[in-house]
């Protein structure tokens, strides 16, 4: 596990700090930014005090910003009283969308996203011809003007390179177009920071725990947590049957191909998990599949579509640990609910009353199903 499930009790003094266009700003009333699973952009929102801005960053500058770019730190500086942003933790990179000033509540809003959000807002303007997909993501990183983090990848032939050439020729956005070829090359596409990421999908590291304590005699359950809840979708313990269907061209075949996630046995209470409904089925059409192609997709859809049956709910003191690439493991309530989690958004918030949290949003599927 990365964290200790059982810290010790002691007061911390967390820090924030928000620069507006490289300058540190004044009057930080709070944060919070929301990290989003792959193929999403990180939001954030923050919010300033008015009165507390200096001469030159009065009512009037505020009223006339059309561009601004902020980066949200937070952090455990060894002294909370004085610190700079090398003592601190980079959160968000990104651009304002919108901006609210409100003189009677002596606040300034901000909400924005990630620089996620040049690429979801730019349509395509280069061409990608004879291209991998690697060389297409540098390409479109540079004329960003981001760095990257690129694995390199092989070059399309014979159908699957007209497909790609097809799919990416349109008037599509950048970010379509790298969603689209992650997909395609089993890859993550993300932007942290300054940098556009475009690598292979890894397997999960290490687990964040979350330990529940049951309460005993004259006393509440405890935890790593200030709040946990647990729900599980009735539906989709129906079971999962996914289709998929694809004219190949070069063939002239139909391709279709089929996977299912079933309840195999209920270890709770040593019966079969099966309640006896019908599975939910689903049918999805794409183009020029090979039978593999097909197979691995109705795989990865009927996983994606059951990682919604349990899920779990959390609030703790923030850290910079958990991503939305950790693995949660959650363990001590004694039930069905003890199990693995993946993370599909966490929200930290910082603020000088409250300090710093975060709230984690996490699902999966039961471990008394199996995938054919």
């Amino acid at each position: 596990m990365i964290n200790n499930p059982q810290p010790a009790s002691i007061v911390t003094q967390p820090r924030g700090m928000v620069l507006v266009n490289g300058d540190r700003a004044v009057g930080l009333l709070s944060f919070e930014v929301d990290n989003n699973s792959y193929f999403q952009a990180d939001t954030f929102r923050l919010t300033l005090a008015l009165s507390g801005q200096p001469a030159n960053r009065d009512f009037k500058f505020w009223a006339a910003q059309t561009s601004l770019q902020v980066e949200l730190l937070v952090g455990f500086p060894q002294n909370p009283d004085n610190f700079t942003r090398t003592d601190l933790k980079s959160l968000l990179v990104g651009y304002v969308d919108d901006i609210q000033v409100d003189p009677l509540r002596d606040e300034i809003t901000m909400a924005g996203r990630d620089l996620t959000s040049l690429l979801i807002d730019t349509k395509r303007s280069i061409a990608f011809t004879n291209m991998t997909s690697s060389d297409i993501a540098i390409k479109i990183a540079k004329e960003m003007g981001l760095n990257y983090l690129v694995e390199p990848t092989k070059k399309f032939t014979g159908t699957m390179a007209q497909i790609v050439t097809q799919m990416v020729g349109d008037r599509s956005t950048y970010w379509d177009v790298l969603t689209k070829l992650a997909q395609i090359e089993h890859y993550t596409v993300s932007v942290t920071g300054h940098t556009l990421n475009f690598v292979s999908a890894t397997p999960p590291g290490d687990f964040y725990e979350l330990q529940y304590q049951a309460p005993v005699l004259q006393a509440f359950p405890v935890g790593n947590f200030t709040a946990m809840k647990f729900s599980r979708n009735l539906s989709v313990t129906r079971g999962i049957k996914v289709t998929v269907m694809s004219w190949n061209q070069k063939t002239g075949k139909m391709v279709k191909q089929t996977a299912s996630r079933s309840r195999v046995k209920n270890t709770t209470t040593s019966k079969s998990g099966s309640n006896g409904l019908p599975p939910l089925e689903y049918t999805f059409v794409y183009p020029n599949m090979t039978d593999d192609a097909a197979q691995a997709k109705a795989t990865a859809l009927a996983q994606d579509i059951s990682q919604h049956e349990v899920n779990l709910d959390a609030e703790m003191p923030g850290d910079d640990l958990l991503t939305t690439t950790t693995p949660i493991k959650v363990t001590g309530t004694d039930t069905a609910f003890d199990q693995t989690y993946y993370p599909a958004s966490i929200q930290r918030r910082y603020s000088w009353d409250d300090g710093y949290r975060m709230t984690v949003r996490a699902r999966n599927y039961s471990p008394e199903t199996q995938l054919t």
